[in-house]
């Protein structure tokens, strides 16, 4: 039997195989961000599908940490009742789901939010062209326990664990960069007081869920951008988190500052000029060149980044990035660079991915990294599915 098919763990929990559905922003919630009939088929298909674990992509603690429309928001008891049809679906088709929480800081719109972004500094996202507000202390503790009081709701709506976000260029990772935390307090300088947000947030999230439930880290291995995380700090934290009990670690990396450097492939250009101003085209056109040179796909582009953290901790790897070779796959967990695979676009054109590996020694994937779902998802808030002409039914 091939190792992908082999039992895994993280924490207590056993999972039938090394594949993980990395976490995917949907857009598939109603738009006072509820569940959804459509929500439930999505997860439905992937749990059918054979995948080990599903995470779910970008819970957000509160209103003021939104990114994106029509995403769960767990800042209120009201949504359990609603995930308990997620988790529901998942265990009656034999997965295994965790929620991922997040929030955006200085990348949530400020037409969604309706106010503006706050961020550990005033750092102007080039990307948005927002200008976050820097965040008072009290706010920070604010934050921390709406992280907290979100995964005791996930606990109670029956997820087999909770994913922090801590990469892509979203609050924790602003904190844990030194490009957008710019603090004199104790929150800002040394990497030990970068990472004291997130530190702070594992621990009082632990404190409500209690020793045994799962609780994972999604964090960047570097940002990529001058005066980022780098990977040496990286593994400090990631060390930090071990120490403290962390279940698991998935390994990622860059933040949109960078361009295309988090989800390598194509870049669809219809797609990244439509409804895009006069000003914005010109930007794009004299940028244009460099985000697809640093978009460049290549197979497993975080893998060994993953392969240094692993040497330095005790907690599960899990690496994601570009992934689509079966032999790079067994390879990666035989070499013992890492302990489980994460894909995401794979699972948006063959949510039936697994069953058809474990079916077929030959390698079925065939998304082909064109982006055209990122691009529509996350820069025009489509709905999660492929968008590639001859996709799949």
């Amino acid at each position: 039997m091939s190792i992908l098919f082999k039992k895994g763990k993280i924490g207590n929990l056993t999972l039938k195989n090394r594949f993980v559905r990395s976490a995917t922003a949907e857009l598939l919630a109603s738009d006072d961000c509820r569940v959804t009939d459509q929500y439930i088929n999505a997860f439905s298909r992937l749990a059918k599908g054979g995948v080990g674990l599903i995470i779910t992509g970008n819970y957000y603690v509160n209103n003021i940490g939104r990114s994106i429309p029509r995403t769960i928001i767990v800042d209120k008891d009201e949504i359990i009742n609603d995930l308990k049809r997620v988790t529901a679906v998942v265990h009656e088709n034999g997965g295994k789901v965790i929620a991922q929480i997040n929030h955006g800081g200085r990348q949530c719109n400020p037409e969604i939010i309706k106010e503006t972004p706050v961020a550990p500094s005033q750092v102007r996202d080039p990307v948005s062209f927002v200008k976050p507000r820097e965040m008072l202390e009290i706010e920070i503790e604010d934050t921390i326990n709406d992280f907290a009081k979100a995964a005791g709701r996930i606990k109670k709506a029956g997820f087999d664990g909770v994913q922090v976000h801590a990469a892509h260029g979203y609050l924790v990772n602003q904190f844990l960069s030194g490009h957008t935390n710019r603090r004199k307090d104790k929150w800002g300088g040394s990497i030990d007081n970068r990472m004291r947000f997130l530190v702070e947030i594992y621990k009082e999230i632990r404190l409500v869920v209690g020793p045994e439930f799962p609780v994972l880290i999604k964090i960047n291995s570097e940002d990529f951008v001058s005066g980022g995380l780098t990977l040496n700090e990286a593994v400090l934290v990631c060390k930090k988190l071990d120490e403290l009990g962390i279940n698991a670690i998935e390994v990622s990396g860059g933040t949109p500052e960078k361009g295309m450097v988090t989800i390598r492939g194509d870049i669809p250009r219809d797609l990244l000029m439509r409804n895009r101003s006069f000003f914005e085209r010109i930007l794009i056109r004299l940028f244009e060149k460099s985000i697809r040179k640093h978009s460049l796909f290549e197979e497993a582009y975080f893998l060994q980044q993953a392969a240094i953290i692993k040497k330095e901790v005790t907690a599960p790897i899990i690496t994601v990035g570009g992934i689509r070779n079966r032999a790079v796959m067994e390879d990666a967990l035989n070499s013992g660079k890492a302990d489980f695979i994460s894909m995401c676009r794979p699972f948006i054109r063959h949510p039936n991915l697994v069953n058809l590996m474990e079916k077929n020694e030959k390698n079925p994937i065939t998304c082909t990294n064109c982006n055209r779902c990122t691009f529509e998802m996350v820069a025009h808030h489509n709905p999660m599915k492929c968008y590639k002409s001859e996709s799949p039914a």
